[in-house]
């Protein structure tokens, strides 16, 4: 006899570690563009940050606690070193200098990825 076998036959249950439930970070974009989310180039930045894109949200504005990842409203308030800061997707995908900037703006990100 198996020993789960006598622990079922004494009526003992097995602890089971339970499943991490993945964080859900966020995309801040403009409301104007929350229809321009399927952008392939928002797929590549979150692909390259490490970011799976099934565990994104993307909102107008942040929720308290919630992990804001990339700010891309074109807001040039100055925020958060751990959160990316571009122009609005309409913009970066029609002026060659915003995607630019976007590209600079990704490589602290990018190093820090490959450093953890």
């Amino acid at each position: 006899m198996k020993s789960s076998d006598y622990l079922d036959a004494m009526g003992i249950t097995r602890w089971v570690k339970a499943e991490l439930k993945a964080e859900i970070s966020t995309v801040l974009v403009s409301p104007r563009r929350l229809t321009e989310i399927d952008s392939p180039i928002i797929s590549k930045v979150l692909e390259m940050l490490g970011y799976d894109r099934k565990h994104i949200r993307f909102a107008t504005s942040a929720v308290p606690h919630s992990k804001v990842i990339w700010d891309m409203r074109g807001k040039q308030v100055h925020s958060d070193d751990n959160i990316l800061m571009s122009a609005p997707i309409n913009e970066i995908e029609s002026n060659p200098e915003a995607k630019k900037l976007l590209w600079r703006n990704m490589q602290p990100f990018i190093v820090k990825k490959d450093f953890e």
